[in-house]
C-alpha cells in the first residue's frame, strides 16, 4: 500500500510539476523575448514543463518516503524511490503499447506491403497490363497496388498475375478488389490479423470470395463453377 501510494503522490507531483513549469515557461519567454516563429517558444514551454514535472515526480516520491512512509538513509530512500519510478514506467510503458496497438493508422514511415498472385482461369486471354487495377479496401481507406516487374507468368497453363499493395490502415476487415479488363470485378477477402504476422513465403491458393458484375440494381455475388479465379499473399518483413 505503501508503494501505490507514493506512486499516486508521484503522478500528483509531476502534474504540479508540469504546471509550473508551464507558467515558469511563460514567464522565461516574455522576459528572453523567445519568438513563436517555427514554434519555439512553444518546443521551450514544453520543455520545461516536462523537466519541472520529472523534477516534480521525483521529489513528491522523496518526500513521500521520507515523510510520511518514515524511511531514512539515502540508501533507504534511493531504493524504494527507483522501485516506485519503475512500476511508473512499466505503467507507462504499458499505456503506450496500447494505444500504439489501437491505432487506426501504422506509425512510422514503414508500414506493410502485402505481396500477392492472382491466379487466372484456364482459357482466359492475356489481359492488358494497363487496364488492370488492384485497390485495397480496409475500413475508410483505400490504397491502389502495383504490379511487380516481373508480374505475368504462367502456371500450369494459367495465367498468374504478380503485385503488391501497402497495408495503412489497422483492420482484420480488409478486401482486395482487382478489376480485369472483360471480366467482373473480383473481390478477395483478405485473412490477415490487424497487424499482419511477417512471412517469406506464400499462403495457400484461396478462390475469390465475391464477385461484382458492376450491374446498377445488382450485389456481389458468389462465383459460379467457372470463376475459378484465385488468390494466395504473404507481408514480408517490415518492423
Amino acid at each position: 500500500m505503501t508503494y501505490i501510494r507514493a506512486l499516486l503522490a508521484g503522478i500528483a507531483g509531476a502534474v504540479a510539476g508540469f504546471l509550473a513549469g508551464i507558467g515558469i515557461g511563460l514567464l522565461l519567454v516574455a522576459v528572453f523575448g523567445i519568438t513563436s516563429r517555427e514554434g519555439a517558444s512553444g518546443y521551450f514551454i514544453g520543455s520545461i514543463g516536462i523537466l519541472c514535472g520529472l523534477i516534480g515526480l521525483v521529489t513528491a516520491i522523496v518526500l513521500f518516503l521520507r515523510f510520511r512512509a518514515d524511511h531514512r538513509g539515502f540508501l533507504a530512500l534511493a531504493g524504494r524511490s527507483t522501485l516506485v519510478l519503475g512500476a511508473i514506467a512499466a505503467l507507462v510503458a504499458a499505456g503506450i503499447a496500447l494505444r500504439m496497438a489501437t491505432l487506426e493508422q501504422f506509425s512510422g514511415s514503414v508500414v506493410p506491403h502485402l505481396h500477392f498472385e492472382v491466379r487466372l482461369p484456364a482459357g482466359i486471354a492475356e489481359p492488358d497490363r494497363r487496364r488492370i487495377d488492384f485497390e485495397m479496401q480496409a475500413g475508410s481507406q483505400r490504397s491502389g497496388g502495383q504490379f511487380k516487374d516481373q508480374w505475368l507468368r504462367r502456371d500450369d497453363g494459367q495465367m498468374v498475375l504478380s503485385g503488391f499493395v501497402p497495408l495503412y490502415t489497422r483492420t482484420s476487415q480488409r478486401m482486395l478488389v482487382v478489376s480485369l479488363p472483360g471480366q467482373p470485378k473480383l473481390l478477395f477477402s483478405i485473412g490477415l490479423s490487424a497487424t499482419p504476422k511477417p512471412s517469406d513465403v506464400f499462403g495457400s491458393w484461396q478462390r475469390v470470395n465475391f464477385i461484382d458484375d458492376m450491374k446498377a440494381d445488382g450485389q456481389p455475388r458468389r462465383p459460379g463453377a467457372a470463376e475459378i479465379f484465385e488468390i494466395r499473399y504473404h507481408v514480408p518483413e517490415w518492423r
